[in-house]
């Protein structure tokens, strides 16, 4: 027997060929250590001259071309998750790497109270913990969120940005935007130095001649609390 053996293996009842080479290109995982010559973890157990594996045929498609080309290829039908978690089974490292890299730049188009918004799912996990983050978990490229657009505009800017600010000329509801951030579980506040339970005042309403800016109540946060006076919610403290 060699690296260049042809193997045949039967996973989860459909036949795949391929060569020990291949098996081995990623040597430290599970599945390289299976069908390593040297290895003392056992191959899989053989059923009609084939390898026997308990997985997911068409997701371990994925896992054997990519032990063939380097290179991950998801076709739509099959979920991400889905292979990250044969991924994660089999040990293989630099695919997960690969399909996390490749899924924090995938757009992700989102439907917002009627109005299509494209973004990328980096900028909807921004948050891990939130509602938002949670919607797109599972390597959705699409959402519909059931939140005033205009605000949702704004908090998508805060996300890629950091901005807390109501740009010039937008007619937006002002208690819209805390509204459709407790919806969608975004933390739009900072603390205060004052301690926990209050807010620094830190959102900027650009929409009339001069700037000003808004406090908690008038955002729609109406269970926050802000501090009384500007050295408690400073910027620079």
């Amino acid at each position: 027997m060699s690296t260049g053996d042809i193997i045949t293996l039967n996973v989860g009842g459909k036949l795949f060929t391929t060569t020990r080479m291949t098996l081995l290109s990623e040597s430290e995982s599970v599945i390289g250590r299976m069908f390593d010559l040297s290895s003392p973890i056992p191959p899989a157990k053989i059923i009609n001259g084939a390898y026997f594996i308990d997985a997911n045929p068409e997701v371990f498609e994925v896992i054997l071309d990519f032990l063939r080309y380097k290179t991950v290829i998801i076709p739509s039908k099959i979920p991400v998750e889905a292979v990250l978690v044969q991924a994660r089974y089999f040990g293989l490292d630099d695919l997960i790497l690969q399909v996390s890299e490749r899924d924090d730049v995938q757009k992700v188009k989102v439907n917002a109270g009627g109005t299509i918004f494209e973004t990328t799912r980096r900028t909807l996990t921004q948050q891990p913990g939130s509602a938002l983050a949670k919607s797109v978990e599972n390597g959705e490229s699409e959402i519909f969120l059931d939140v005033c657009p205009k605000a949702f505009e704004i908090l998508l800017n805060f996300l890629r940005s950091g901005a807390r600010k109501i740009p010039p000329n937008t007619n937006v509801c002002t208690e819209s935007i805390g509204s459709a951030a407790q919806l969608l579980g975004i933390d739009i506040c900072l603390q205060s130095k004052k301690g926990p339970g209050y807010c620094k005042i830190v959102w900027s309403d650009d929409r009339r001649d001069k700037s000003r800016f808004c406090n908690c109540k008038m955002l729609g946060l109406r269970n926050h609390k802000n501090a009384p006076t500007t050295d408690d919610w400073m910027l620079d403290d």
